[in-house]
Protein backbone atom coordinates (compact mmCIF):
# COMPACT_ATOMS: atom_id res chain seq x y z
CA UNK A 1 0.00 0.00 0.00
CA UNK A 2 1.39 3.37 -1.01
CA UNK A 3 -1.38 5.71 0.10
CA UNK A 4 -0.90 8.07 3.02
CA UNK A 5 -3.32 9.48 5.50
CA UNK A 6 -2.91 12.39 7.83
CA UNK A 7 -5.28 14.01 10.30
CA UNK A 8 -5.19 17.76 10.94
CA UNK A 9 -4.86 18.92 14.51
CA UNK A 10 -8.19 19.29 16.21
CA UNK A 11 -9.23 20.88 19.47
CA UNK A 12 -10.41 18.49 22.21
CA UNK A 13 -14.13 18.16 22.88
CA UNK A 14 -15.63 20.89 25.03
CA UNK A 15 -17.81 20.12 28.02
CA UNK A 16 -20.90 20.84 25.92
CA UNK A 17 -19.66 18.54 23.16
CA UNK A 18 -19.05 15.71 25.63
CA UNK A 19 -22.50 16.20 27.14
CA UNK A 20 -24.08 16.02 23.68
CA UNK A 21 -22.23 12.80 22.86
CA UNK A 22 -23.33 11.27 26.16
CA UNK A 23 -26.92 12.29 25.46
CA UNK A 24 -27.12 10.62 22.05
CA UNK A 25 -24.97 7.56 22.81
CA UNK A 26 -27.90 5.38 23.92
CA UNK A 27 -29.95 6.18 20.80
CA UNK A 28 -26.94 5.61 18.54
CA UNK A 29 -26.24 2.25 20.19
CA UNK A 30 -29.86 1.16 19.74
CA UNK A 31 -29.82 2.15 16.07
CA UNK A 32 -26.56 0.30 15.51
CA UNK A 33 -28.01 -2.78 17.20
CA UNK A 34 -30.96 -2.69 14.84
CA UNK A 35 -28.61 -2.70 11.83
CA UNK A 36 -26.85 -5.94 12.84
CA UNK A 37 -28.20 -8.64 10.52
CA UNK A 38 -29.23 -12.03 11.83
CA UNK A 39 -29.25 -13.59 8.38
CA UNK A 40 -27.48 -16.94 8.28
CA UNK A 41 -26.73 -16.26 4.62
CA UNK A 42 -24.53 -13.26 5.43
CA UNK A 43 -21.68 -12.85 2.93
CA UNK A 44 -18.64 -14.93 3.68
CA UNK A 45 -15.24 -13.36 4.10
CA UNK A 46 -12.93 -13.83 1.11
CA UNK A 47 -9.95 -14.17 3.42
CA UNK A 48 -8.67 -16.91 5.67
CA UNK A 49 -10.42 -17.03 9.01
CA UNK A 50 -7.19 -16.78 10.99
CA UNK A 51 -5.39 -14.25 8.78
CA UNK A 52 -4.05 -11.18 10.59
CA UNK A 53 -2.52 -8.14 8.92
CA UNK A 54 -0.11 -5.52 10.24
CA UNK A 55 0.19 -1.89 9.26
CA UNK A 56 2.75 0.58 10.66
CA UNK A 57 2.00 4.30 10.80
CA UNK A 58 4.43 7.19 11.18
CA UNK A 59 3.72 10.09 13.50
CA UNK A 60 2.06 12.07 10.70
CA UNK A 61 -0.29 9.18 9.89
CA UNK A 62 1.52 8.08 6.76
CA UNK A 63 1.99 4.37 6.12
CA UNK A 64 5.54 3.09 6.48
CA UNK A 65 4.66 -0.58 6.15
CA UNK A 66 1.61 -2.70 5.38
CA UNK A 67 1.55 -6.38 4.52
CA UNK A 68 -0.75 -7.90 1.94
CA UNK A 69 -3.23 -9.14 4.51
CA UNK A 70 -3.54 -5.67 6.03
CA UNK A 71 -4.12 -4.24 2.54
CA UNK A 72 -6.92 -6.76 2.01
CA UNK A 73 -8.61 -5.98 5.33
CA UNK A 74 -8.32 -2.24 4.70
CA UNK A 75 -10.01 -2.68 1.34
CA UNK A 76 -12.73 -4.72 3.08
CA UNK A 77 -13.17 -1.83 5.52
CA UNK A 78 -13.81 0.53 2.63
CA UNK A 79 -10.43 2.23 2.62
CA UNK A 80 -10.69 3.31 -1.05
CA UNK A 81 -7.08 4.48 -1.14
CA UNK A 82 -7.00 5.91 2.37
CA UNK A 83 -7.00 4.53 5.88
CA UNK A 84 -10.38 3.68 7.46
CA UNK A 85 -11.29 5.85 10.41
CA UNK A 86 -11.17 2.89 12.79
CA UNK A 87 -7.48 2.38 12.00
CA UNK A 88 -6.54 6.02 12.56
CA UNK A 89 -8.66 6.14 15.72
CA UNK A 90 -6.95 3.08 17.17
CA UNK A 91 -3.52 4.49 16.28
CA UNK A 92 -4.40 7.79 17.97
CA UNK A 93 -5.63 5.92 21.01
CA UNK A 94 -2.40 3.93 21.15
CA UNK A 95 -0.40 7.17 21.35
CA UNK A 96 -2.67 8.48 24.12
CA UNK A 97 -2.26 5.26 26.11
CA UNK A 98 1.51 5.39 25.64
CA UNK A 99 1.64 9.00 26.82
CA UNK A 100 -0.60 8.30 29.83
CA UNK A 101 -0.04 4.68 30.93
CA UNK A 102 -2.40 5.11 33.86
CA UNK A 103 -5.32 5.11 31.41
CA UNK A 104 -7.17 1.84 31.88
CA UNK A 105 -8.54 1.48 28.36
CA UNK A 106 -6.52 -0.06 25.56
CA UNK A 107 -6.24 0.83 21.88
CA UNK A 108 -8.71 -1.69 20.53
CA UNK A 109 -11.93 -1.71 18.54
CA UNK A 110 -14.36 -4.15 16.93
CA UNK A 111 -15.68 -3.21 13.51
CA UNK A 112 -17.82 -4.89 10.85
CA UNK A 113 -16.27 -5.01 7.37
CA UNK A 114 -18.07 -4.83 4.04
CA UNK A 115 -17.80 -8.61 3.67
CA UNK A 116 -19.85 -9.02 6.86
CA UNK A 117 -16.87 -10.23 8.87
CA UNK A 118 -16.32 -8.69 12.30
CA UNK A 119 -12.72 -7.60 12.81
CA UNK A 120 -10.57 -6.64 15.78
CA UNK A 121 -8.30 -3.64 15.28
CA UNK A 122 -5.70 -3.04 17.96
CA UNK A 123 -2.52 -1.01 18.09
CA UNK A 124 0.51 -0.13 20.16
CA UNK A 125 3.44 2.25 19.96
CA UNK A 126 6.56 0.37 18.86
CA UNK A 127 9.02 2.46 20.89
CA UNK A 128 9.00 4.88 23.82
CA UNK A 129 10.76 7.68 21.95
CA UNK A 130 8.93 10.83 20.77
CA UNK A 131 7.33 10.42 17.38
CA UNK A 132 7.57 6.64 17.47
CA UNK A 133 5.64 4.59 14.95
CA UNK A 134 2.42 2.79 15.80
CA UNK A 135 1.80 -0.80 14.74
CA UNK A 136 -1.85 -1.65 14.11
CA UNK A 137 -3.01 -5.25 13.71
CA UNK A 138 -6.25 -6.15 11.92
CA UNK A 139 -7.64 -9.64 12.34
CA UNK A 140 -10.95 -11.53 12.48
CA UNK A 141 -12.70 -11.22 15.82
CA UNK A 142 -12.66 -14.48 17.83
CA UNK A 143 -15.97 -16.13 18.71
CA UNK A 144 -15.76 -15.30 22.42
CA UNK A 145 -15.66 -11.59 21.57
CA UNK A 146 -18.59 -11.90 19.21
CA UNK A 147 -20.84 -13.76 21.65
CA UNK A 148 -21.86 -10.54 23.47
CA UNK A 149 -22.71 -8.98 20.09
CA UNK A 150 -24.80 -12.03 19.23
CA UNK A 151 -26.59 -11.82 22.57
CA UNK A 152 -27.24 -8.12 22.04
CA UNK A 153 -28.55 -8.75 18.54
CA UNK A 154 -31.01 -11.32 19.91
CA UNK A 155 -32.00 -8.84 22.62
CA UNK A 156 -31.18 -11.19 25.47
CA UNK A 157 -31.48 -9.60 28.89
CA UNK A 158 -28.58 -9.60 31.34
CA UNK A 159 -30.15 -12.51 33.22
CA UNK A 160 -30.74 -14.43 30.00
CA UNK A 161 -27.11 -13.87 29.02
CA UNK A 162 -25.96 -15.21 32.36
CA UNK A 163 -28.11 -18.32 31.89
CA UNK A 164 -26.76 -18.78 28.36
CA UNK A 165 -23.14 -18.57 29.58
CA UNK A 166 -23.79 -21.22 32.20
CA UNK A 167 -25.56 -23.43 29.67
CA UNK A 168 -22.45 -23.18 27.49
CA UNK A 169 -20.39 -24.41 30.45
CA UNK A 170 -22.56 -27.50 30.63
CA UNK A 171 -24.37 -26.76 33.91
CA UNK A 172 -27.71 -28.42 34.60
CA UNK A 173 -30.86 -26.47 35.36
CA UNK A 174 -30.47 -27.08 39.09
CA UNK A 175 -26.81 -26.04 38.99
CA UNK A 176 -27.67 -22.85 37.11
CA UNK A 177 -30.42 -22.11 39.63
CA UNK A 178 -27.99 -22.53 42.52
CA UNK A 179 -25.33 -20.40 40.84
CA UNK A 180 -27.74 -17.54 40.10
CA UNK A 181 -29.74 -17.92 43.32
CA UNK A 182 -32.94 -18.65 41.40
CA UNK A 183 -35.51 -21.40 41.47
CA UNK A 184 -35.31 -24.16 38.87
CA UNK A 185 -38.71 -23.05 37.56
CA UNK A 186 -37.37 -19.54 36.98
CA UNK A 187 -34.38 -20.90 35.09
CA UNK A 188 -36.71 -22.95 32.92
CA UNK A 189 -38.72 -19.80 32.18
CA UNK A 190 -35.54 -17.99 31.19
CA UNK A 191 -34.52 -20.86 28.93
CA UNK A 192 -37.91 -20.85 27.24
CA UNK A 193 -37.57 -17.11 26.55
CA UNK A 194 -34.01 -17.56 25.28
CA UNK A 195 -35.00 -20.39 22.94
CA UNK A 196 -37.81 -18.26 21.49
CA UNK A 197 -35.54 -15.26 20.90
CA UNK A 198 -32.68 -17.24 19.36
CA UNK A 199 -34.95 -19.58 17.39
CA UNK A 200 -33.71 -22.91 18.75
CA UNK A 201 -35.27 -25.77 20.68
CA UNK A 202 -32.34 -27.37 22.51
CA UNK A 203 -29.40 -26.30 24.65
CA UNK A 204 -26.92 -27.72 22.19
CA UNK A 205 -28.31 -25.68 19.33
CA UNK A 206 -28.38 -22.58 21.54
CA UNK A 207 -24.68 -22.89 22.36
CA UNK A 208 -23.82 -23.65 18.73
CA UNK A 209 -25.68 -20.62 17.46
CA UNK A 210 -24.38 -18.13 20.01
CA UNK A 211 -20.81 -19.35 20.39
CA UNK A 212 -19.72 -21.75 17.66
CA UNK A 213 -21.92 -21.41 14.58
CA UNK A 214 -19.84 -21.06 11.43
CA UNK A 215 -21.74 -17.96 10.40
CA UNK A 216 -21.15 -16.11 13.68
CA UNK A 217 -17.97 -14.35 12.43
CA UNK A 218 -20.09 -12.96 9.59
CA UNK A 219 -22.78 -11.70 11.98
Amino acid sequence: MTSTFSTPNREPLSGADAALVAEVTRDLAENLRRTVPLDRDAPASPYGRKDAGVIVLAEDGSITFADEVADAWIDDLGGNGSLPQVVTAVASRARIVEAAPTIARIARANVRAASGRWLVVHGSVVADSPGAEVAVMIEPAPAHELAPLVAEAYRLTERERAVTRLVARGLTTDAIAARLHLSSWTVQDHLKAIFEKVGVATRGKLVARVFFQDWVPEL
